[in-house]
């Protein structure tokens, strides 16, 4: 037989009633049989692979998703389908995803891809059972549709996007350019919970939108969420005016937490914009710069005057063949003409054209609140002076673009801030995860209680029984045999008065022949007390 296996001592620094557990314990140890230790051992073993099990959460039956992140309607249909071919489903995520036991995946996936699940809307495939017969009508309905559809799918596939509709109207063309009716979107989505989409995305989504039909513009694209709320109403974003003071409240938190400290500021800025769209052009002429571009001169009927010298007739005709008439003299003039001359001049002039945006800045109005200064020494929190507030207020004033002429204004303030109180944190997936490690735990006690228990008793039971299983020298048994009053008194006196030693020896030996025989057996090996060492 194996020497008994002793239980570790306890630590010298344990307590008294922990030091006479576990020397209760390794007593019941070492007097528990070979059979008993070994049952231990195997329930011990068994209750820590039991809860490993449940702690690592594997074992048993495997399962594999099969869909993931699909509709609810989609989800209820695949589980009357599987269910219908005998197929054990389990629901995760609400109900959006979908898994299967391992060793059935395959035959999960062929039966959902004979059903046409998840559909997850319509797409182009629905072009796939087309017929010859089909109208323009229809087959335009049937586009429009599937188009819908298509970018459904590809927004649902953010991450923040659990799921999306879009509806499209088409446009509508006339001979006239003006009468022609510009297409638009409207983009409805489920943000998942916890999950906050971004402008930028925002604005992602009409882009795709607005690319992937003919004719539409970004601004004409409305994105809401499931609460009702206007995510996207053009290029802005969320609005013009929200994004502006959005983003100068920002620029002005950020300088201001450099000087005060994270969290230590507040800043709301206010804004008046002015929505109207001017397209505005001049001309300016400068009468002072006038340059002569050209000139025209012109003269009729002019006669040069005769020379002196030369003789001088009269007019040609009838008075001048006449007698006594006179001859004219050397001083004579021509005859009168008419000069005409035309000189152009060229102006300097400006063109100037001004377009002002659709949105301008006509005033802002800054509010902002400044935390006390933080105590030295475990001293109270002291409001700040009024010189480090005006610092403070000409920061702000640059970085958000104060413009005093435009009427800007700007109010800063110091007061204590009243410190949050830890959010509570759920413990509800802890619990969750504690749970089997709590019944894992509770059936090791239970498993170590019964144990505990079974040895109490055999223990009894042995107590009762003749010593059979620590053999004495057979000269010892020899003497007990035949002088039978040689016992203790004690021993003597618990012995039953009728039944001698020999007869319950016997009685022994017909209960439990196999002990008997090992008995007997270390009996025959034993060697003599002379030859001991």
């Amino acid at each position: 037989m194996a020497p008994p296996v002793d239980p570790p001592t306890p630590p010298p620094g344990a307590s008294a009633g922990a030091a006479q557990a576990l020397a209760q314990l390794g007593a019941l140890w070492r007097r528990a049989p070979r059979a008993g230790r070994v049952a231990a051992l195997a329930v011990a073993a068994v209750v820590l692979a039991g809860v490993a099990w449940i702690a690592v959460g594997r074992g048993g039956e495997r399962w594999t998703t099969l869909v993931e992140g699909t509709s609810r309607e989609d989800a209820a249909e695949l589980i009357g389908v599987l269910d219908a071919r005998g197929i054990p489903v389990r629901l995760r995520d609400g109900g959006r995803t979908v898994q299967v036991p391992d060793a059935q995946a395959a035959t999960a996936r062929v039966t959902a891809a004979a059903a046409g699940l998840p559909r997850g809307g319509t797409g182009f495939e629905l072009f796939d059972g087309q017929s010859l017969g089909q109208s323009s009508f229809t087959e335009q309905i049937n586009y429009r549709r599937a188009l819908q559809g298509e970018l459904a799918r590809s927004i649902a596939a953010l991450a923040q996007v659990e799921s999306a509709r879009v509806h499209i109207a088409m446009g509508k063309r006339s001979v006239f350019k003006d009468a022609d009716e510009p297409p638009s979107a409207s983009v409805a989505l489920r943000v998942g919970p916890g999950q906050v989409l971004s402008d930028e995305a925002v604005r992602g989504i009409q882009q795709l939108v607005a690319a992937s039909v003919d004719g539409l513009r970004q601004d004409a694209v409305v994105v809401i969420d499931q609460h009702g709320e206007v995510l996207g109403t053009g290029a802005q974003g969320k609005g013009g005016q929200v994004d502006l003071e959005q983003t100068i409240a920002a620029r002005v938190r950020a300088m201001l937490e450099r000087v005060v400290g994270p969290g230590r500021v507040a800043v709301v800025a206010s804004t008046l914009l002015d929505e109207r769209k001017v397209d505005q052009t001049e001309e300016l002429y400068d009468k002072d710069g006038a340059v002569l571009r050209s000139e025209a001169r012109t003269v009729e009927g002019a006669q040069a005057p005769a020379a002196a010298g030369t003789n001088a007739g009269g007019v040609a005709g009838v008075q001048g063949n006449l007698p006594g008439a006179a001859a004219g003299g050397g001083g004579a003039t021509g005859t009168d003409g008419r000069l005409q001359e035309t000189k152009n001049y060229e102006l300097s002039r400006v063109v100037r054209r001004t377009i002002e945006p659709e949105r301008k800045l006509t005033r802002l109005q800054l509010a902002i609140m400044v935390d006390y200064k933080p105590g030295v020494d475990g001293e109270e929190p002291t409001a700040r002076d009024q010189a480090e507030l005006d610092q403070l207020a000409a920061i702000a004033k640059e970085a958000a673009g104060f413009d005093a002429a435009r009427g800007d204004r700007i109010e800063i303030k110091s007061f204590p801030f009243v410190a949050d109180d830890p959010p509570a944190i759920v413990a509800k997936p802890a619990a969750r995860n504690l749970v089997p490690l709590v019944g894992g735990a509770g059936a090791a006690l239970a498993a170590i209680a019964a144990l505990l228990v079974v040895l109490r008793r055999r223990k009894r039971a042995t107590a009762h029984e003749p010593s059979l299983a620590l053999p004495a020298p057979i000269g010892e048994v020899e003497r007990v045999l035949d002088h039978p009053a040689e016992l203790g008194g004690d021993t003597a006196g618990a012995l039953p008065p009728p039944r001698p030693l020999h007869d319950r020896v016997l009685e022994a030996v017909r209960a439990d022949v196999p002990k008997a025989a090992r008995v007997l057996s270390t009996w025959l090996t034993e060697q003599p007390p002379a030859a001991r060492p």
